[in-house]
């Protein structure tokens, strides 16, 4: 299986995370080492995802966001927020709903 290369836009908002990791961090006042052990990696791959390196497990990310206390912040796939998903669904309603006639039997 090959790997889709990562458009312009995804990038960006990689290295955007990890630069707000990186001040969040740096705003708790733990150094590389600190951080790592919380969040539960290496203080390289901390040293990556803070660079924005999209090869960093997801879920380092999501547990970073959870030790600096960031996770109402995330909105990721939301499906309040998928308006396309929303939008196609509103297509397949039916216009008019039959609800089924109960059949009652009077002896």
């Amino acid at each position: 299986m090959t790997n889709k290369p990562m458009s312009d836009n995804i990038s960006s908002r990689i290295r955007s995370i990890g630069k707000n990791l990186r001040l969040a961090r740096k705003r708790r006042r733990k150094n590389l080492q600190e951080a790592a052990e919380m969040i539960g990696i290496s203080v390289s791959s901390l040293r990556r995802m803070e660079a924005g390196d999209p090869s960093v497990k997801f879920g380092s990310y999501i547990t970073a966001l959870e030790v600096f206390q960031l996770m109402d912040s995330l909105q990721f796939a939301e499906p309040g927020d998928d308006i396309i998903g929303i939008a196609l669904e509103k297509q397949r309603m039916p216009e008019r709903i039959r609800h089924k006639k109960d059949r009652k039997l009077d002896f």
